[in-house]
């Protein structure tokens, strides 16, 4: 078991860093454009493509890390006004499990998005749309492991009573 705790914070580590790295390209592709247009009136034109590109990959990557936290957006305000411990923790499971039949249901439609956007190219980067979207797959798959990991951490949480 602590064989795969280690290469769960192993593998949040390198999403951090891989996070941390799209943002900071965000950051400098973003000032190159603003440093352009207000210099020489007219940005490089690959920046905009270069940071919409950044951005689907922070934000994919990015959903696995919140899913570790427990972070994402949801309603639980039946949860909080539950006093039963059990039920609480039961109703979290419940609610993260169908976030995870989404995510498997997704999945398909992904592989499908990565094939057919092989053919087009950036408009300004000349790369295949489908590098860009391997990350949807990818993102499903990391959060489905967050998921794995998170779901019997935070519903002991609720069971001992500290959420």
């Amino acid at each position: 078991m602590r064989f795969f705790l280690k290469i769960d914070r192993f593998i949040e580590r390198l999403q951090v860093l891989f996070c941390a790295l799209m943002f900071t390209l965000i950051l400098l592709f973003g000032s190159i454009q603003v440093f352009g247009r207000s210099i020489f009136s007219a940005a490089p034109p690959w920046t905009e493509e270069a940071m919409r590109f950044c951005g689907i990959y922070l934000t994919l990557i990015g959903s696995a890390l919140t899913v570790r936290v427990d972070g994402h957006v949801s309603v639980d305000i039946l949860i909080e006004h539950m006093k039963e411990r059990k039920m609480k923790a039961a109703l979290y499971v419940v609610s993260r499990l169908l976030c995870v039949l989404f995510l498997i249901l997704f999945f398909p439609g992904s592989i499908t998005l990565v094939e057919k956007s092989a053919r087009s190219l950036g408009a300004a980067i000349r790369i295949p749309y489908s590098y860009v979207y391997a990350v949807v797959p990818m993102g499903i798959v990391m959060m489905l492991c967050s998921y794995a990991s998170s779901i019997p951490r935070f519903a002991k949480q609720y069971l001992e009573g500290e959420r």
